[in-house]
């Protein structure tokens, strides 16, 4: 039971954290919106910045388990990485810049948890997704996976730092949907450019 007001807590939180900013929303403005007392949330966070810890620290597990279920669909590395790209995307949406610089700026502990989380995590799943589809010949014999792996980070980097000077035009899922053209494009074998062009075909169909 503890537990579950815990999660709802965290889950009440994010959601308006990510629709207000995570500066501009108080302790207080969380108690309202929940329907909970200051005591019971001080009962579970000691203050902000530790909510805001266990929030993105649950963001991340989210993503992990998301990363593993499209695992287990056994799929070819390059329809993995669609699959990859349609699921953060989906959940990008939610974001803009704002919302990581406040993250930056006044919250370095989750922030440096998120950069961890890409040298670590995303790091080691673009290694064995290059190294199976080299095997596979999805992708091209002579790339260097280890580089690759930290282009793909450094991309990744750019998308999400809010210090980049970006097109405010694009929503950070356009500019992940390009990041990811770019990437394929690069390393794909025409094995691999024929599935992600039938992809590519399928948006248009769709968009019409």
């Amino acid at each position: 039971m503890e537990e579950d007001l815990k999660l709802k807590i965290i889950n009440g939180a994010t959601l308006l954290f990510l629709k207000f900013g995570f500066k501009s929303i108080t302790m207080d403005d969380i108690v309202r919106e929940l329907g909970i007392s200051k005591k019971t949330l001080y009962l579970y966070f000691s203050d902000k910045n530790e909510l805001v810890l266990k929030c993105i620290e649950k963001h991340l597990r989210d993503e992990k388990n998301a990363c593993n279920q499209i695992g287990n669909q056994e799929l070819n590395p390059v329809s993995f990485l669609i699959q990859i790209t349609e699921n953060l995307s989906d959940k990008k949406k939610q974001i803009n810049q704002s919302i990581l610089f406040d993250l930056k700026k006044y919250f370095k502990d989750a922030w440096e948890l998120l950069n961890q989380f890409r040298k670590e995590f995303i790091y080691n799943q673009m290694m064995e997704n290059l190294k199976r589809g080299k095997t596979e010949a999805y992708y091209k014999a002579d790339i260097n996976e280890n580089l690759i792996a930290k282009f793909y980070i450094h991309l990744i980097d750019f998308m999400v730092n809010p210090d980049n000077d970006q097109d405010s035009q694009l929503s950070i899922k356009d500019i992940h949907f390009e990041m990811m053209k770019y990437h394929i494009r690069g390393i794909c074998t025409d094995k691999g450019i024929k599935i992600f062009n039938k992809y590519l075909e399928k948006l248009d169909t769709q968009k019409i």
